[in-house]
């Protein structure tokens, strides 16, 4: 066996990788690897940032919905399909029903948020939508309503308070709070210059 190896030339023998083609190969897998990960895990973030503004976006048409329609609008959350919801109320011959309004689209949540990630508040207090949306009747003022998202360490609100035509969003924690109207005569204040 000896001679036979003897009798073999050098370059027919099978060559392995020398250390330094293996220190290359792995600094350039780390490069390619400290590129990647930031960018996917930045993409959840990117995400619940778009659900957040839609969310926002539909608390406007529920908004403009109940200022403007002749019937009443709800926004309710159906947390099996883990979607927030624009329901108009209709009239037939058989009674009232909830149907979705066609000019808004349901805001889905991201497969990666559960179902327990949004919760609808008025005046503070948790409601469940499941049996009856949160209802705005023309003609009415309703109460401050608060979608809130959260998910691991991230969290948005976005406000309606009842006198506005628009929500107000903070995400995390930041911006400026919501707005509220203050009785001048009740606070003592209504002598008092601007």
């Amino acid at each position: 066996m000896h001679e036979r190896l003897e009798h073999l030339d050098s370059r027919q023998l099978p060559r392995g990788f020398t250390l330094l083609e293996m220190i290359v190969v792995i600094v350039v897998l780390g490069i390619l690897a400290s590129m990647a990960i930031p960018r996917l895990s930045g993409t959840k973030d990117r995400k619940f940032d778009l659900t957040a503004d839609r969310v926002a976006d539909m608390v406007l048409m529920y908004a403009h919905r109940g200022g403007a329609s002749m019937n009443a609008c709800g926004l309710r959350y159906d947390a099996p399909q883990r979607q927030l919801e624009l329901l108009l109320l209709e009239s037939d011959d058989d009674g009232n029903y909830w149907r979705e309004d066609p000019l808004a689209q349901p805001v889905v949540l991201p497969d990666w948020m559960g179902e327990n990630s949004v919760g609808i508040y008025l005046d503070g207090e948790l409601m469940d939508t499941t049996q009856w949306p949160v209802t705005s009747m023309p003609g009415e003022q309703r109460p401050l309503i608060e979608v809130v998202l959260v998910w691991e360490e991230r969290e948005a609100v976005v406000s309606l308070a009842s006198h506005a035509m628009a929500p107000h969003l903070q995400l995390d924690g930041g911006g400026s709070s919501v707005l509220m109207p203050i009785d001048l005569d009740a606070a003592g204040q209504s002598r008092e210059e601007w």
